[in-house]
């Protein structure tokens, strides 16, 4: 399977038409609960800075920014350290229209106190199931990683805080999805591990493509798996086949040696001979070498003959 499947999978989602206005706000308020920076400056200014080395996120929360507010962002790429990626931001500068979103997704009060981004969403914002897919999609582009479909079954969203964890495990479980949470570097997640349910997770963030993909890999395995126990069964029976010939050639050569083949009855003889001459060949394939044709029961019996009569030498 193709790598990067998470990567890929983000950078879809990142570019995921969404119209309704509710609908961007949740997956917004996700974006900067995960990735944003919050506060105000010592000249009392609110600001607002999303950054990460996941340029699929930031191009998302500038798209969200921008359809939401109807002013220009501000884009700028801060170079990392020698060796590590750069990161990418985007703000947005107009002090009204940044009001005006942080009122609407809930981290401003109405006396201009802001809110910590740790503390859960305003139930209100969650009511509509298109809302909750859409902060789902946002919670998973700012902290999220699904695996390759080929190799292993693993989904998780690393939350800022407990309460999101909480936040967002709920959200699951109205889905019917069971998440889990874990503390992995000091950092809660909620993770999942069931393929089903994380190609449900696919399927409600909108990423359908990397559902399919997903699926596909799932059969392919299924498929893989089938074939290897058939051929493993079909070795275990050649082995097994190819000791019981060995076997029997060996009691035939004990008995040529310690008695003469010619002591043997004519239809003892005449298999004793057929098995040595063709080692590899199947019980069915030396009946039919006979004439008349033996079946496979009956050359069995002639050859467990040969062996008790090649251990009573």
């Amino acid at each position: 399977m193709r790598p990067a499947f998470s990567r890929d999978t983000k950078e879809y989602l990142s570019r995921l038409p969404v119209k309704a206005r509710h609908c961007r706000l949740a997956e917004l308020h996700a974006l900067i609960a995960g990735i944003g920076d919050l506060g105000v400056d010592e000249t009392g200014q609110l600001y607002l800075l999303l950054q990460s080395e996941n340029l699929a996120a930031v191009r998302r929360a500038d798209y969200l920014l921008g359809a939401l507010s109807g002013r220009r962002t501000c884009c700028s790429v801060i170079r990392g350290r020698e060796g590590k990626a750069p990161f990418y931001a985007v703000s947005l500068e107009s002090q009204t229209a940044l009001q005006q979103l942080l009122k609407a997704m809930g981290f401003l009060y109405h006396r201009g106190v802001l809110k910590e981004k740790t503390v859960p969403a305003p139930q209100t914002m969650l009511q509509r199931e298109c809302c909750r897919r859409a902060f789902l999609r946002g919670a998973f582009l700012a902290g999220g990683y699904v695996s390759d479909p080929g190799s292993s079954y693993h989904f998780e969203i690393v939350c800022v805080s407990e309460a999101r964890a909480e936040e967002l495990r709920t959200l699951l479980d109205g889905f019917g999805i069971r998440g889990r949470l874990t503390v992995r570097k000091g950092r809660v997640l909620v993770y999942i591990k069931e393929w089903e349910a994380i190609s449900d997770v696919l399927s409600l963030m909108g990423a359908m493509s990397s559902r399919l993909e997903w699926e596909n890999a799932r059969i392919y395995r299924s498929l893989q798996g089938q074939v290897n126990r058939q051929v493993n069964c079909e070795t275990a029976n050649l082995a097994k086949t190819t000791q019981a010939a060995e076997e029997q050639i060996e009691a035939i050569r004990k008995i040529g040696e310690k008695a003469g083949l010619a002591s043997l009855p004519p239809h003892l003889k005449e298999i004793a001979l057929l098995r040595f001459e063709h080692p590899e060949a199947s019980l069915t394939e030396l009946g039919a070498m006979l004439d008349p044709p033996v079946g496979r029961s009956g050359i069995n019996h002639r050859l467990r003959k040969l062996k008790e009569i090649a251990e009573g030498l």
